[in-house]
């Protein structure tokens, strides 16, 4: 008989501060682009993209080791830069609030400082 699934049992990303604010980047991205006036949909859907590669290739990452490990975490970097310049150009077009825009700067900046780090130590 097969062995019951632990649902308290964590995965490896799932451990780590950078994934939570990862997913609770993406849960702030999703809620601003739900409330974003209609014509916008284009850039809140890049946002979302962005958003959900961040989270994605953080997870990938975790699961290499070396220079992949690295590579997929540049990756990871990369696409929070990317949501972080679409959530500007959503701000500036007035399809997001600046407090909802602020809280996910804070969070994108937090995470990229973590990924940072997290690259330089899988160089190493």
């Amino acid at each position: 008989m097969p062995e019951a699934f632990n649902s308290s049992a964590r995965l490896d990303h799932e451990r780590l501060d950078v994934y939570a604010a990862a997913v609770a980047l993406d849960g702030a991205v999703v809620s601003l682009v739900r409330v974003a006036p209609r014509g916008h949909a284009w850039l809140g859907d890049q946002a979302q993209r962005a958003s959900a590669s961040v989270v994605l290739n953080l997870a990938e990452a975790l699961g290499r080791e070396g220079a992949d490990r690295a590579r997929m975490l540049r990756i990871s970097k990369g696409s929070a830069l990317e949501l972080d310049a679409a959530l500007t150009l959503l701000r500036h077009r007035g399809a997001c609030n600046p407090a909802a825009r602020e809280q996910s700067r804070d969070l994108t900046v937090r995470v990229v400082a973590m990924l940072t780090n997290l690259r330089d130590r899988a160089v190493m």
